[in-house]
Order: C-alpha cells, then sequence, then structure tokens
C-alpha cells in the first residue's frame, strides 16, 4: 500500500476552465495546489477508507493568453478582495476500483457552495476530474459587451500529480 496523505504538486498540477460565449469558447488554466487523504492500493481507492482533500486556485495566477480577458476576468472576480478559490471534500459517496464519487464545497468570492464530482485515479499517482458549474452560484454574472454573450456554466477540468506527503 502507498502513503494515505500527499501533496498536490502545484507545478505538475493544472486547472483548466472553460467558458462558451456567444463568439467562441474561452479557456482559462492555472496552477493548484493542496493536499490529498486516500488509502491507494494496486487496484485503486481502498474501498473502505473516505476520502479527503482540500485544492487552492490562486485567482491572480489564472491566465487565457488574452490580456484583455484576463484583466476582465480578474475585475470581475474582484482578485484582490476574494484571491483563492478553495475546494474541500466533504463525504466520500462510492469508492469504485479507480472512481470516487464525492460532495464536497467550493468557495469563490466568499461564497461557499455544496458541489457534487467525480474524481479518477490515474497511474503516477494523478488525480483528474470534470465538472460543470454555474457561476451565478456565486453571485456572478457573466459578461454581456453589445453582442457579444458568455454562458454562466463553465467547465472545470482538473488534473492533479500527488506526491507523497513527508510527514
Amino acid at each position: 500500500m502507498q502513503s494515505n496523505r500527499w501533496q498536490i504538486d502545484s507545478g505538475d498540477s493544472t486547472v483548466l476552465f472553460t467558458a462558451t460565449s456567444s463568439v467562441h469558447q474561452i479557456h482559462a488554466s492555472g496552477s493548484a495546489s493542496g493536499w490529498f487523504e486516500a488509502a491507494i492500493d494496486e487496484r485503486g481507492f481502498k474501498p473502505d477508507q473516505a476520502l479527503g482533500g482540500h485544492l487552492e486556485i490562486p485567482v491572480a495566477n489564472l491566465s487565457s493568453g488574452n490580456s484583455i480577458i484576463d484583466r476582465e476576468m480578474q475585475r470581475r472576480v474582484d482578485s484582490g478582495a476574494h484571491p483563492i478559490i478553495a475546494a474541500g471534500i466533504e463525504t466520500t459517496e462510492e469508492l469504485n476500483g479507480s472512481s470516487a464519487l464525492l460532495t464536497g464545497t467550493i468557495q469563490f468570492q466568499g461564497i461557499e457552495t455544496l458541489v457534487e464530482g467525480e474524481l479518477h485515479l490515474r497511474p503516477g499517482p494523478r488525480l483528474t476530474g470534470i465538472g460543470e458549474f454555474d457561476t451565478r452560484w456565486w453571485g456572478l454574472e457573466p459578461p454581456r459587451i453589445f453582442m457579444f454573450r458568455v454562458q454562466p456554466i463553465v467547465t472545470v477540468e482538473i488534473d492533479l500529480a500527488l506526491i507523497p506527503d513527508p510527514r
């Protein structure tokens, strides 16, 4: 059996945000850090062990590669007042080999929202997951500039590299 406590390697972990506008998709990515607890063996997650974890995404590091979009994104999310998007695992609903169905929270703009999601354990070990979230859950209305409109649903993909926690 491998370590039960892991650190998320911020240098090798990414979070990708994809929004859809009336013109094209908008992609922004950034790094993530935090920790993850799980009993893992050669088959994946051990079924009798709950998972735990905490993830932090620095808002200032999110980048689309387009300075105009990046400035507007930082302004809208008020990154000075709310510099971190934080997520935490609350309960483990189901473990099935290398997949886990979880309930957790996401704190963004000072508002904490309960969400459900699925994590997948990959070789490395790595954690991956994808989810769709409505920005209005956190009080963030999508921008509308002339005929250009951004939809409120954002797809978030995580790819997190795990390293054993030395503690």
